[in-house]
């Protein structure tokens, strides 16, 4: 074997690694996108409903809002204080609408930095419970937007929350 050949195989090898890298990353992010929002309740196929803003701060308490037409949603995000590159646990209660799946989307307020939504796992009736972390921001404290999707009956019922993270 040539001294150049000995030399471009670790590099082909290298390379080859990374493309394998990066297309098991996309297969795996695809894959979850499909658990989180399965295809008979696609958002293309749903009538969504986006409630205004709540004024109640995630960072302080768990929050309930009343649902047009009659029902309750109480989300929470715990532990307190919440801080970015901790895991956090978000609880979504939905009583008196049959809630079929749950997600959380969280994103940047005050700086672009939205990320793909996290599953809520139903664990009772109404029951909805899912892991996420918020990302660091180099720029200090950041101000965050936690929305909790609902779907039920073709519907999509989106509550927004505002919160402060260190």
């Amino acid at each position: 074997m040539t001294r150049r050949r000995k030399t471009l195989l670790p590099i082909l090898i290298a390379l080859l690694s990374l493309l394998l890298i990066f297309l098991a990353g996309r297969l795996f992010r695809q894959g979850a996108r499909e658990i989180g929002n399965p295809p008979e309740t696609s958002a293309k196929t749903l009538e969504t409903m986006r409630l205004p803003p709540d004024a109640c701060d995630l960072s302080q308490t768990s929050c309930r809002v009343e649902l047009p037409g009659g029902g309750i949603l109480t989300a929470e995000l715990t532990p307190r204080p919440l801080a970015t590159l901790q895991p956090l646990t978000a609880r979504l209660t939905v009583r008196d609408i049959p809630a079929e799946s749950a997600l959380l989307t969280l994103s940047g307020v005050n700086m672009n930095m939205p990320f793909d939504p996290a599953p809520l796992w139903e664990t009772a009736p109404g029951q909805f419970v899912g892991q996420t972390t918020l990302p660091i921001c180099v720029t200090g404290p950041m101000r965050w937007r936690a929305e909790f999707s609902v779907i039920y009956r073709q519907r999509q019922l989106i509550a927004e929350f505002l919160f402060d993270a260190q």
